[in-house]
Formats: C-alpha cells, structure tokens, sequence
C-alpha cells in the first residue's frame, strides 16, 4: 500500500454514513457505500470509498449523507464560519462535505481516502491499527492519498 498526496477532488454519487468517530484519537471516518445488490450472497465484500479525517477538531453532519463533494474552505468562507462557530486553529483545514451546503464540514488536520472491497459494516483500515488487518484489506488501487 502506498500512499501519496493528492489533489482534493471527491466527487461521489453514492451515499455516505459517518461509520466511525473516536474523540479520544481525534478521528472520524465517513464511507460511502454502493447500491445493495439483492442477488450478492450474504456476507459478500463490497467496494466502499472511505474518508478518515485524522485531527478532527470539530465535525457538523447527519449521520447519513447523499452524494458528497468535499472541497477546503478558503478565505471569506473559512472566515465566515469561523465567525459562525468561534476560532478555527490556523492550522485545521474546513472540509465541507456537500455541494452548496456550507452546514456539513469536518474541521481536522489531514483527510485520507481509497476505496477497499470489505464485508459490510469492517472497521475502515485507514483506522485500524492492526498491521496484519491493513494487510488482509488492501486499498482496490493499492494507493492511500492525503492532503492536509
């Protein structure tokens, strides 16, 4: 598995749950899953795209989510939430998670993301810290990208 930095541009159709929040690791993790094939048998992978938020300082979303577009909120638009919530420390970036939607966003230090074929409700190895369980589930392109 490697991992590279990348340019922030998720664009997904499928939908997207906050699967996973640890305050105490300061992390959250949110998937997006693929329509449910009825004629898959039980217990069968399905390809997820998992975003692990690692840093998160504060997290404004509903649990279920529609398609997602994440983008960096920048200038007047950091500037305005902040004036909305309080101080943003200068080095937490804004994700906003939807298009137009200024009320769906994860402050955090650095977001991960890579899709992964995994039985229905797996811990997202971007949260695992079991060598031998990030080895088993492996990202489908074998690349983990950030940005920060």
């Amino acid at each position: 598995m490697r991992t590279i930095r990348a340019e922030l541009d998720i664009a997904d159709r499928r939908q997207y749950s906050l699967v996973d929040y640890r305050h105490g690791h300061s992390y959250a993790v949110i998937r997006g899953f693929p329509e449910l094939d009825d004629d898959a048998p039980g217990g069968s992978p399905v390809q997820v795209l998992d975003l692990f938020f690692a840093g998160v300082e504060r997290i404004s979303c509903w649990k279920d989510l529609g398609p997602i577009d994440v983008r960096r909120a920048e200038g007047a638009e950091r500037a305005e939430l902040a004036q909305r919530i309080g101080s943003i420390r200068p080095s937490s970036v804004v994700f906003y998670l939807e298009r137009g939607s200024v009320e769906s966003y994860v402050i955090a230090s650095r977001l991960h993301w890579a899709e992964f074929d995994l039985p229905y409700g797996a811990v997202s190895p971007l949260a695992s810290e079991e060598s031998g369980y990030r080895d088993a589930y492996p990202p489908v392109d074998g690349v983990v990208r950030f940005t920060e």
